[in-house]
């Protein structure tokens, strides 16, 4: 359809004036304006902006960051104003930088991201990402995993797990666990939780459940938790008890898949750059809800030795679904 130019929209109008009461006397008046209607143009709406605080880094770190802000970029919701936070940066400059931008929203990174955020004094929609959140009044959407994707996750590489044991501590993960009984309902499968205060008292659940867990069918989960999972203490009497009685055991940290764990879901920078611009645009619509969700944009680390360990075998549609498998292939 070509678009109506002043001109050619003033004649227009002025053949339909002239029409209309002809067209009206023919019961055409209803289609007249179906057609006017198509073929002035709707006017565009205005694209926002997103501010996107981040830490400058190098390396790995850096290229971590980068698939985040493709993410957000490329979700298509608002242009991006990059500001990447030197170790010298400076407060008053980045509160200026924001102001001349015209952003209508803000993204923060990491927890100097974050720190920056806090203190650039406006009012305007903050979501936070790329750090372990915990709600507390402030958006976003955290490293841990959602356990929705968890759970359909042990399903699939193991329809016959029935249930799933977790240790996890009340103030960093107590958010997540009625989150968690739905995603087990959802799944069939049945969440026993211990809430533990101290690596101490998660030793000692560690130890209960070892002994009346059933091999073939449980399964321990290991979220992010710095209390209650110790890759020092606990994952490596973990390792050994599941090996023993065949147990299987998935966390949140690759790294975990790589000393033994069956699996591990970690998080996909780049969906989580899409999962923070649509939670923006969520907090655009209600600023004044506050609301932190796990994440749900993941990727898949799982150990196949200890799946053949288990006795598990992976169609090719599985297979497909592994983005680092160890030991090395």
């Amino acid at each position: 359809m070509i678009p109506a130019t002043p001109t050619s929209l003033i004649a227009l109008l002025s053949f339909f004036f002239f029409k209309l009461r002809y067209l009206c006397y023919r019961g055409k008046c209803v289609l007249l304006a179906f057609c006017l209607f198509l073929y002035i143009p709707c006017p565009s709406y205005a694209v926002g902006k997103t501010f996107v605080l981040y830490p400058e880094l190098s390396g790995a770190y850096q290229n971590i960051f980068q698939s985040i802000i493709d993410g957000i970029r490329e979700s298509g919701t608002s242009d991006v104003e990059l500001y990447p936070l030197s170790e010298d940066y400076q407060l008053e400059k980045a509160k200026q930088t924001l102001y001349d931008s015209g952003s209508d929203g803000i993204i923060s990174l990491g927890k100097k991201g974050h720190r920056v955020a806090k203190h650039l004094n406006t009012d305007l929609p903050l979501v936070a990402g790329a750090l372990s959140l915990i709600p507390n009044g402030i958006s976003g959407v955290s490293l841990t995993a959602d356990p929705h994707v968890m759970f359909a996750k042990l399903k699939m590489l193991h329809p016959e797990s029935k249930r799933v044991f977790v240790v996890y501590s009340e103030r960093l993960n107590g958010w997540l666990i009625p989150s968690a009984k739905d995603a087990a309902e959802q799944n069939g499968l049945q969440l026993v939780t211990y809430p533990a205060a101290d690596l101490r008292e998660a030793m000692h659940h560690y130890r209960n459940l070892l002994e009346k867990s059933e091999s073939g069918t449980d399964a321990i989960w290991l979220p992010l938790d710095r209390v209650t999972v110790n890759d020092d203490v606990i994952l490596p009497l973990l390792l050994q008890s599941a090996w023993d009685k065949n147990l299987l055991l998935m966390s949140n940290k690759p790294g975990h898949a790589k000393r033994g764990v069956l699996f591990a879901m970690y998080p996909d920078n780049y969906g989580l750059g899409q999962q923070l611009a649509e939670l923006l645009e969520q907090q655009k619509i209600h600023p004044e809800r506050s609301i932190v969700l796990p994440l749900s944009q993941l990727n898949l680390a799982i150990n196949l030795r200890t799946a053949s360990h288990l006795g598990l075998t992976f169609n090719r549609n599985q297979r497909d679904q592994f983005t680092l498998t160890f030991p090395s292939q």
